[in-house]
């Protein structure tokens, strides 16, 4: 039986998400009722702060991803706290109808540019920045992401890709 435990229920945000799922379970550790509330909250408001971003770059996507990484274990406070104070966050976007090629390479580095640019405006901290195409990839690590500043910087991230 899975019971809410008061600390839980207090801990819920004014703004009700029912379509939002997430874990609550006993610790076989511990013995301790956990949930998983705090990280789908802040995994559903990070999609929704990145979401339109990556639409308004890539409507021609066919699959993409936001996904949170803690560098510790998830934090207790989460009555008034914020994703972006204790996570980084990995964006990953598919565009496997597109071949990079000399005609729209340019286009493409750039539309990469700039949705990056609008993230970090954001202030959003990146684990991880990636786009894989037909037969390229562009992966951005934390390192890497702090480092680009031109669309130039960025060219030198855009790799072959053999499947």
């Amino acid at each position: 039986m899975i019971f809410l435990t008061q600390e839980s229920i207090t801990r819920m945000p004014m703004q009700k998400k029912p379509e939002l799922l997430f874990y609550v379970g006993q610790n076989r550790y511990t013995g301790q009722t956990e949930d998983g509330y705090a990280y789908e909250v802040w995994s559903y408001e990070a999609e929704e702060e990145v979401d339109p971003i990556v639409e308004e770059y890539y409507p021609d996507h066919s699959n993409y991803g936001v996904n949170l990484i803690f560098s510790e274990t998830e934090p207790k406070d989460f009555i008034r706290a914020d994703y972006k104070k204790h996570a980084t966050v990995e964006v990953g976007v598919s565009m496997d109808n597109i071949r990079v090629n000399s005609a729209n390479s340019e286009t493409e580095i750039e539309r990469a540019f700039f949705l990056l640019q609008e993230i970090k405006e954001k202030e959003i901290q990146l684990h991880h920045f990636g786009i894989s195409y037909q037969n390229r990839t562009l992966q951005l690590q934390k390192e890497d992401i702090q480092s680009i500043e031109s669309i130039e910087d960025m060219e030198k991230f855009l790799r072959e890709y053999n499947r």
